[in-house]
């Protein structure tokens, strides 16, 4: 079995989780299965002193 990894910038005004789950969306229209995911790093962007949109640096791991 070969696995590949695609790293990806996932985004939500909703929470980090949430922005996972985009990165994770958005890789399963073209990855093959994937089978799991590595968190890099979490950022968010800030407006009028709240935050706005919360973003995860991802690496997901899908079969070749």
């Amino acid at each position: 079995m070969h696995i590949k990894v695609l790293e990806m910038v996932g985004s939500s005004p909703n929470g980090w989780k949430s922005a996972v789950q985009t990165a994770v969306n958005e890789a399963s229209k073209t990855a093959g299965d994937i089978v799991g995911v590595e968190v890099v790093n979490f950022t968010a962007n800030v407006e009028n002193g709240q935050v706005a949109e919360y973003r995860a640096n991802v690496k997901i791991a899908h079969k070749a």
